[in-house]
């Protein structure tokens, strides 16, 4: 029951049901699902792994840090109407994830529900770009020239960095699952292609950029790194010249080499200087979460909120609430590297282990992406949280289930070092 209304949580939530069918919005159906299945882990009594890692300890200092901090804020008023309700919504997928994904199966369903949903989200403004000429974005360059930009789909919210976010997110999946079977080969090599198109109509530097750390990634965990390597030098190589001129000027920005981007990428990095620099004001415990961009309309130089990770923290929780950001992270890095060398001495079949690779250079590409976006209060940095405590929990089933499986001559030192790996 918990995991179906899971599930159905994430269609409507990453598929906007509610803007999509007006009733659903009506009724708040987001909500009344989110009550539901916060009121059924509560009645469950879960206890499990999570409640008991490092990532979860972090976690409840970061919400209780944001709290505690309300009256010494800048906004405290704007912390409780938005900043607060914000933090909850991307909160829950760590929560609901650790409370009903528990075991191989539930975790696959998860993952298939997810893609499928991102997916939707790509393949439908690209639909719509190819058939009727939609972009849906726009970006201004030198000499008053602008450059059309593909963003999601009208019943999505997200902008073309956002989309190529999306599309970041989908690639170190489709890649790793495409081993588990020839349906899974056949959804890789249909989409993959597909995705990287509606990557380059984007126009985002951000996103080539977090293309670039998936290949890494992938190219880092492949036992074929030299053909996988060549094979991306000659894309680039035969497919940068089939761009238009626009396009190869903006990507060339990146490195200084786009004379008509250039100004706005120079103002990215500007920018995010200007936001260090507003953070400052109050270094202890910030303007309040959730007030980024009314910090940047008050003292800085945009009105928009902190295009840097980093210092968006900074700016609403200081930099003590940056420490504790930072050392979230750290927890999901570390317990992702120390479970997957326990799934790869003992687990036996090939969905999980594959998974955590996908999981893992997913996290690597949120990193990069998140030097040139705001990210507090989404959804991933949680979801990752949430998919390393449920790791977690079946390299512990697993262990333990290969110490059952060693013959009775296995001295009870080598079991016991295999329960400490899950440990």
């Amino acid at each position: 029951m918990g995991i179906k209304l899971y599930l159905l949580f994430v269609v409507s939530w990453f598929l906007h049901l509610g803007s999509r069918l007006p009733l659903l919005g009506l009724i708040r159906f987001d909500l009344i699902l989110v009550a539901t299945l916060f009121l059924l882990a509560f009645a469950r009594k879960v206890e499990n792994t999570g409640q008991r890692s490092q990532t979860d300890t972090l976690l409840r200092v970061l919400v209780i840090y944001s709290v505690l901090t309300i009256p010494f804020v800048e906004w405290p008023g704007s912390v409780i109407r938005v900043g607060i309700s914000a933090l909850v919504k991307a909160i829950v997928f760590y929560y609901f994830t650790v409370a009903f994904v528990k075991t191989e199966k539930e975790l696959k369903q998860f993952i298939v529900v997810f893609l499928a949903c991102q997916l939707l989200r790509i393949l439908e403004p690209l639909y719509l770009h190819v058939t009727v000429g939609y972009w849906g974005s726009v970006a201004s360059m030198a000499n008053w020239e602008s450059m059309d930009r593909l963003s999601g789909a009208p019943s999505d919210v997200v902008n073309p960095n956002g989309l190529a976010f999306i599309i970041c997110t989908v690639l170190p999946f489709l890649y790793f699952m495409r081993e588990l079977s020839w349906k899974t080969w056949l959804v890789f090599v249909c989409l993959t292609p597909a995705c990287i198109y509606a990557l380059v109509l984007t126009g985002s530097r951000t996103g080539i950029l977090g293309l670039i750390i998936v290949f890494l990634g992938i190219l880092v965990k492949s036992k074929r790194r030299l053909i996988i390597g060549v094979s991306g030098i000659l894309v680039v190589v035969m497919g940068f010249p089939l761009l238009d001129a626009n396009t190869q000027d903006r990507y060339l920005s990146i490195i200084g080499m786009g004379p008509k981007n250039e100004g706005s990428a120079q103002g990215r990095i500007a920018g995010v200087t200007d936001n260090f620099m507003v953070a400052l004001r109050r270094p202890v415990f910030g303007h309040g979460i959730g007030t980024s961009r009314e910090a940047n309309a008050n003292y800085g130089l945009v009105d928009q909120p902190a295009h840097n990770l980093y210092a968006e923290v900074a700016q609403e929780l200081g930099f003590a609430g940056l420490v504790i950001f930072l050392l979230l992270l750290k927890s999901v890095f570390s317990a992702f590297s120390k479970y997957r060398q326990a799934f790869l001495r003992n687990y036996a079949g090939p969905f999980v282990p594959l998974v955590v690779d996908a999981m893992q250079v997913w996290l690597w590409m949120n990193v990069i992406f998140s030097f040139a976006s705001y990210g507090l209060t989404s959804y991933e940095w949680y979801l990752l949280g949430g998919f390393s405590v449920v790791v977690q929990r079946l390299s512990g089933a697993e262990v333990a289930s290969a110490n059952e499986r060693l013959p009775n001559r296995v001295s009870q030192s080598h079991k016991r070092n295999l329960t400490r790996v899950a440990n």
